[in-house]
């Protein structure tokens, strides 16, 4: 039995320098110009509490815009 593997492993790495490596194919992605653009800033307000609150919502919107956008490139740089 312990021949019979043997020759198993033989005959079956024999062939192996028959086949070539395979060589990689790259694919560039096209990646929309909208996606590489960052999004709009907010603006600043008047100085007051709303104005400060106004301008924390709007940085906060524009890190989850910019967020999404990566996202959306690396998925696209992924290809999935």
């Amino acid at each position: 039995m312990r021949l019979y593997l043997i020759f198993l492993a033989m005959s079956l790495t024999g062939c192996s320098g028959l086949f070539r490596d395979p060589v990689p194919l790259y694919v560039e992605r096209e990646i929309p110009s909208s996606m590489l653009e960052p999004c709009p800033e907010p603006t600043k307000g008047s100085r007051t509490e709303g104005g400060l609150a106004e301008l924390a919502l709007g940085w906060r919107a524009t890190a989850r815009c910019n967020a999404g956008k990566l996202e959306s490139v690396g998925r696209l740089a992924r290809g999935s």
